[in-house]
């Protein structure tokens, strides 16, 4: 990877966004509580409290940390606190279970397992610290000798309690998707550090799998037997997607993510939000996460292809905006709010400021704001 120039240039709301993810509570930096290190998944501004201590999050918030860590905003500490958290959390229950919260439920996600993985490689290349990568390295072969299907699709969870590997209707991220696609990431990172062409060989594979989901337009169905799109999912796909042109440079990954954009770019409302549900009978919503990725994908694509979406991406930023936290609690300050839903009286704010889609906010406003600055071979490796 490129050198990364420091950027100084931070705008207001890239500032407080910032500010919200580090020093709100977001995470936990007591060093007397058992869970520190561990990042909640959002505030809740009704009842006043930090939700959901949440391990996938908790990969995000180091990849996040590493990201700022490029770009001169070093919080290593912070990085350590929570890859600590995770290992722990992995030799405690042998695997990333979903959730502490429920204790009598322990169910081990191959998609947040992967998540965790690569946060753990992304404190590994801070600190060098071997047990990081040690853990990955275990987390990975979970995955790939437990989880990966001969078609490069993943098995979506395991049952801890009745040591069963699962696939259920139940909900959507219990069911094999394009989501897994991005669990390509986790084994072309570790192939960069180790240089180890299995990784690779394996992250290929799931990034291949994409082709099982593809519909002619462009767009991806979230699962294999039905015609339901929906965005968040079909960016995480294109995610794993650019991390694989990158490693290969192979072009076919990159006409897949600009024939995915053209047809997103296609959906957009002129008030520039963008549903989240498409071709389905879910309940639709506006969600702050999707919107960011979206952006995300739209600037890193744009810097090595032009796909003359980069006009969409202010349109974007101004409905993205609009759900930013300007609460004057330090809770919420800063913070994006999860969605805008429908409701039979019209749209209406959930009152929940949002991890990861503060997370994805914060990358998509820095390379926003320093768009001529950036370039895709100091900034793709680091799209999490």
């Amino acid at each position: 990877m490129e050198q990364i120039k420091d950027y100084d240039k931070l705008s207001t709301e890239l500032s407080n966004v910032q500010n919200w993810l580090l020093y709100s509570g977001l995470s936990i930096n007591d060093k007397n509580n058992e869970n520190l290190g561990g990042v909640h998944a959002y505030f809740d501004e009704q009842n006043q409290n930090f939700g959901f201590l949440y391990p996938e999050i908790t990969g995000y918030f180091i990849s996040t940390l590493k990201f700022l860590a490029a770009h001169n905003k070093k919080e290593i500490q912070f990085a350590e606190n929570s890859s600590n958290w995770l290992v722990n959390l992995y030799e405690n229950y042998g695997g990333i279970i979903q959730s502490l919260d429920n204790k009598n439920q322990k169910l081990v996600y191959s998609f947040d397992t992967a998540i965790c993985a690569n946060g753990l490689l992304d404190c590994y290349d801070l600190t060098n610290n071997q047990k990081y990568l040690n853990t990955a390295k275990k987390l990975l072969d979970w995955i790939s000798s437990k989880t990966l299907n001969s078609d490069g699709t993943l098995i979506p969870y395991f049952d801890i309690n009745s040591n069963q590997f699962l696939d259920s209707k139940e909900v959507w991220y219990k069911q094999s998707g394009c989501l897994h696609v991005k669990a390509s990431i986790p084994f072309i990172h570790m192939y960069r550090i180790t240089k180890d062409e299995n990784f690779l060989k394996i992250g290929l594979k799931i990034a291949d799998s994409v082709k099982h989901f593809r519909n002619d337009d462009g767009s991806i169905r979230l699962h294999l037997d039905e015609d339901t799109i929906q965005l968040h999912s079909l960016c995480y796909a294109l995610e794993g997607l650019v991390h694989a042109y990158d490693v290969t440079k192979n072009k076919i990954y990159l006409e897949q993510c600009i024939e995915s954009i053209k047809w997103c770019i296609s959906k957009i409302e002129n008030d520039g939000s963008i549903s989240l549900w498409h071709s389905s009978n879910n309940s639709n919503a506006k969600t702050s996460y999707h919107i960011a990725q979206l952006i995300r994908l739209i600037i890193i694509v744009e810097k090595i292809h032009s796909t003359t979406a980069f006009s969409y991406v202010e349109k974007l930023i101004s409905y993205l905006i609009k759900l930013q936290s300007d609460n004057s609690s330090r809770s919420s300050f800063g913070g994006f709010y999860e969605e805008n839903f429908k409701t039979v009286f019209g749209w209406k704010k959930r009152t929940r400021v949002n991890s990861w889609g503060s997370m994805f906010a914060l990358q998509a406003l820095y390379w926003k704001d320093n768009f001529d600055k950036i370039t895709f071979d100091c900034e793709a490796q680091l799209l999490f």
